[in-house]
């Protein structure tokens, strides 16, 4: 999971900036992500790159008695200009991450999976279930009038993320791309990073986020967003049987 409890100021594109409402959503993440383990996933490592007092997040941990399963991190990783964009923001936390002691003492054949940490997937035991078994990386890479990848929900072993994604926030700030926002510049630098490695960048299933936006406080699950989630699931099932 990662997390910003507090973003800094004037930070584009963010509405969503007090650090209170941004916590109570984490809290209520981590809430729907402790009744998953045991199920979808196994363990949970939460990373809060604004250096951010955990308590109520420990607190929580501490009275759902899953302590052996969810690890807490906070670091001061926000030394740099909001104009780089959230999205190198978040990269950047996860090649931190991807290096901690917490995650180098899991096994080599730990499948990550990456969720933006305010959001809930309601259907992750569905998207688990459905990743491709050979897959060292695998993640939605949305075409359409403005192709982006989609950076909600990843996922990859560390030979994929080692192969693909170390320092690949450096490729996406914003401010040394025109303005045009990490997702967009990310769908464009990630090809010439695959190589050999095997991927598969299209979800077998379209990931039902709960959650409010940052962007502008709208849910992703409510009004004609559930609407375009269906129609989007719908679409995955049938070009599915179709090609394959």
């Amino acid at each position: 999971m990662t997390a910003t409890v507090t973003p800094p100021a004037n930070t584009p594109r963010l509405a969503r900036v007090d650090p209170k409402l941004r916590m109570d959503d984490y809290v209520s993440a981590l809430d729907f992500y402790i009744d998953e383990l045991g199920n979808a996933i196994d363990r949970i490592i939460f990373v809060d790159n604004s250096n951010a007092d955990l308590s109520p997040l420990q607190a929580l941990v501490d009275t759902r008695g899953a302590s052996r399963e969810v690890d807490l991190i906070a670091y001061p990783g926000l030394d740099h200009s909001p104009e780089y964009g959230r999205c190198y923001g978040e990269m950047r936390l996860l090649n931190y991450a991807m290096v901690t002691p917490t995650i180098l003492a899991l096994p080599e054949d730990t499948i990550f999976w990456k969720v933006t940490g305010r959001y809930k997937v309601r259907n992750l035991g569905a998207l688990v279930g459905a990743r491709p078994a050979n897959a060292a990386f695998y993640c939605d890479m949305r075409v359409g009038r403005s192709p982006w990848m989609d950076m909600r929900v990843m996922s990859w072993t560390r030979a994929g993320f080692e192969a693909i994604l170390t320092n690949f926030h450096e490729e996406i700030r914003e401010d040394e791309n025109q303005g045009r926002m990490g997702e967009e510049t990310a769908y464009l630098r990630l090809g010439p990073r695959i190589g050999s490695t095997p991927v598969c960048l299209c979800l077998n299933r379209e990931p039902l986020i709960d959650g409010v936006r940052a962007y502008d406080n709208q849910n992703w699950s409510q009004g004609r967003q559930r609407i375009v989630y269906h129609l989007r699931q719908l679409q995955r099932l049938v070009l599915r049987r179709v090609i394959f």
